[in-house]
């Protein structure tokens, strides 16, 4: 029914222009895909796409690569061509590397119904489509149905499931699968140990992602940026900051890491969003002491902070110290030019709505001074 309705409106809109647009064609083969009908979303890839994304795709070759698998996929369907494994792989991880879930799952079911046999690398990407896809449970399935056909799983496969778990914060789920490939001899590496520290950060279990620490540092591993990302949040979500603040100024610098702004931005973050002002600026002119420029995410969670608890001046002082340091967006520039307005200079705040329309940007207009502003839990 909802694809009928679908047919119905793109109809409308070719009767109305002779040249339909390519979102909406676009749309509608990706609802073609979805509800299995591929002759169909081939045909209308054929003669109404291709000819027109041929000359801008070939200055692209991302999007050149995935219409090109969807012709040969598509037209292999439509022309009742046999296609092997590999074939089907490739045409898989094509479609997910250009976001098009629907397109990947609908070969993916055709691969099975033509009785091909799917190989580790078939499930390995049909895990990452369904997990890219907020599936979880599909995934879950296609790692069973590997498991109970004997297929040799390795540790890439495993990471990839413990990636999704921990994203979806299902820590317990993660540790007993991670404990399952250790008992099947495969040893896990700093990726699939980044992985487990960051479901435990998800969860904000800080004690289980130590312990993993010192796990993967026994086995030879040596903690990247990645590990100590996972670790700072696993802190901060336990509300453990000045463990944070411990890993950031103290323990990275001495294991030869260094922090890069996200590390620090998370700790940004979490102070802002409990009125901790003060602290937040602490740790973004700490940074800077250590030589790290800061991000525009940073700079952006520092403005929103002066901006949503009415510290107008602070606010103010902020943004005059950011040129030379970082290049303003359109929240930067927009909550300037709202704070510039809030104390009556409206020559600055002009100044700054010269600015966002030389760059082409649209003014934030929704944007309020002081939303959140509750002095008496605010420390600045």
């Amino acid at each position: 029914m909802q694809l009928e309705q679908a047919w119905e409106i793109f109809n409308s809109v070719s009767l109305l222009t002779s040249l339909v647009g390519g979102v909406v064609l676009k749309a509608m083969i990706d609802a073609l895909c979805k509800y299995a009908k591929i002759d169909e979303a081939y045909n209308l890839y054929n003669y109404s796409v291709k000819p027109r994304v041929y000359s801008r795709c070939c200055h692209h070759k991302h999007s050149w690569k995935y219409y090109e698998a969807e012709t040969i996929i598509y037209g292999s369907f439509r022309d009742c061509v046999e296609l092997d494994t590999v074939a089907y792989n490739t045409c898989i991880k094509s479609m997910l590397e250009a976001g098009k879930l629907h397109s990947a799952v609908s070969i993916y079911d055709r691969m099975i119904s033509s009785d091909i046999t799917p190989s580790l690398q078939t499930y390995g990407t049909m895990i990452s489509v369904y997990g890219r896809g907020g599936k979880l449970e599909k995934a879950i399935e296609v790692f069973k149905t590997a498991q109970n056909l004997g297929v040799p799983l390795d540790e890439k496969l495993y990471t990839n499931m413990l990636n999704f778990y921990g994203k979806a914060g299902r820590f317990k789920e993660a540790s007993h699968l991670f404990d399952k490939m250790k008992k099947n001899g495969i040893k896990p590496g700093l990726i699939c140990y980044n992985s487990m520290i960051n479901a435990c950060a998800t969860s904000g279990f800080h004690e289980e992602a130590e312990s993993l620490l010192d796990e993967m540092c026994r086995e030879g591993h040596s903690p990247d940026s990645v590990t100590y990302v996972a670790l700072v949040r696993a802190y901060i979500e336990s509300s453990h900051y000045s463990k944070a603040e411990e890993t950031l100024f103290h323990v990275m610098p001495k294991k030869g890491v260094t922090p890069l702004p996200s590390h620090f931005n998370h700790l940004i973050i979490a102070y802002n969003k409990e009125g901790s002002i003060n602290d937040a600026l602490r740790i973004y002119d700490k940074m800077r002491e250590m030589g790290v420029r800061p991000s525009i995410a940073c700079c952006r969670s520092m403005m929103r902070a002066f901006l949503e608890f009415g510290l107008v001046e602070e606010g103010i002082s902020f943004f005059e110290t950011l040129h030379g340091c970082a290049k303003p967006d359109r929240y930067i520039l927009s909550g300037a030019a709202h704070l510039y307005e809030f104390v009556g200079n409206g020559h600055e705040a002009a100044k700054v709505l010269d600015s966002i329309n030389v760059q082409g940007l649209v003014f934030i207009r929704n944007l309020e001074v002081g939303s959140k502003c509750d002095r008496s839990n605010i420390t600045c």
